[in-house]
């Protein structure tokens, strides 16, 4: 009986410890990835902004050229395209020639410096009007209304939220792009497309569970 006992107490406790520690990694904070120094290559290419796939979107970096020691910091936006750090042509004449071995050290991570993501989100969503479409967004690129994207207040851009409409189920993948909503009491400003597949356009919004699939880019 006593060894019985032993063993029902065993199991108990195994039993509570697999529920703390799966409720845990559930509402657990993600953090950004904001890596530094980089060690990469850079050149120049057209255009009026600095452009990289390696920082997080509208980072300030300090670019220093290995080859001669001169740098300059200014803000990076993110471009998936660009093969190591894209320099306006402008900036020929403070790092010297091009391509050169690029130091990139990160002095603020992202547009705002936030690099940590709550678990998850809910509350009151809405979505863009067309008047918004082709817009410029905070992260740098048109607002598109038929893409799957969506504002938030504070979420670090490139942030990817799976977005659920508790009340017909249907969910999407959107990513975080521009500011907002700035209306009291919205969490969210979602793309038409999105707001489309979540059955939430003929009220105009919807309340959301949205869980962070990935902090930034």
């Amino acid at each position: 009986m006593r060894i019985i006992l032993l063993l029902f107490v065993f199991l108990s406790g195994c039993a509570v410890s697999v529920r703390e520690r799966k409720e845990t990694q559930t509402y657990q904070e993600l953090k950004v990835n904001c890596e530094t120094p980089i060690y990469t290559k850079g050149y120049y290419c057209h255009g009026e902004r600095a452009k990289s796939a390696l920082v997080q979107p509208l980072s300030r970096v300090k670019i220093t050229n290995l080859r001669n020691g001169k740098s300059i910091t200014i803000a990076v936006v993110r471009d998936e395209a660009a093969d190591g750090v894209c320099l306006p042509e402008r900036y020929a004449y403070l790092l010297g020639p091009a391509p050169f071995p690029a130091r990139l050290d990160i002095q603020r991570c992202g547009k705002e410096g936030i690099t940590t993501c709550p678990a998850k989100i809910e509350g009151l969503a809405s979505y863009y009007a067309n008047e918004y479409h082709s817009r410029e967004s905070s992260y740098g690129v048109p607002y598109d209304m038929h893409g799957m994207y969506a504002a938030h207040r504070s979420l670090p851009l490139g942030t990817l939220l799976r977005v659920i409409n508790p009340e017909n189920g249907k969910e999407v993948v959107v990513k975080v792009i521009d500011r907002g909503p700035f209306k009291e009491g919205r969490v969210l400003d979602l793309s038409y497309e999105a707001a489309r597949r979540l059955g939430m356009v003929q009220k105009g919004e919807a309340r959301v569970v949205a869980y962070v699939l990935r902090c930034g880019e």
